[in-house]
């Protein structure tokens, strides 16, 4: 009897566990998700960044001001650009400091998305080996 329940004990916390685990799992898959989705930012800016630096000064340019609106504009000087720092806050930079930014910016993200897919593997594991516990134990 005592076996009995020692092993359903051992059932609930495992089922107890599972379910925290398969909760914080959603949420580093949708950190993952976030994070590709800034490195693709980061990638697309950094195709503008090139592009800018290939135009004169006074070439007509087009900027998206989203949901597929765009404005023509005028690119008045191409020395310098503005970057957000977050909280509203703009400072103004070359493109070869943007670029250093921004190649700072993706490796930062790429290092938290390489974390981020560490541990959502060891969590998948870690589900799994639940499982066949869960199973066995019937």
């Amino acid at each position: 009897m005592a076996g009995g329940l020692a092993e359903a004990r051992e059932r609930e916390e495992l089922t107890a566990e599972y379910g925290a685990l398969a909760q914080l799992l959603e949420d580093v898959r949708r950190r993952v998700e976030l994070l590709n989705t800034t490195l693709a930012e980061l990638a697309a800016a950094k195709s503008a960044l090139e592009e800018i630096g290939s135009l004169s000064e006074g070439e007509e340019l087009l900027v998206p001001v989203g949901a597929g609106v765009f404005v023509r504009a005028r690119l008045a000087s191409k020395d310098k650009v503005l970057v957000t720092l977050g909280a509203n806050v703009m400072v103004e930079k070359t493109l070869e400091d943007t670029r250093k930014y921004l190649e700072e910016r993706e490796q930062k993200v790429r290092d938290a998305l390489q974390k981020s897919v560490a541990d959502y593997q060891a969590l998948v594991g870690r589900l799994r080996e639940i499982e066949q516990r869960l199973r066995s134990a019937r």
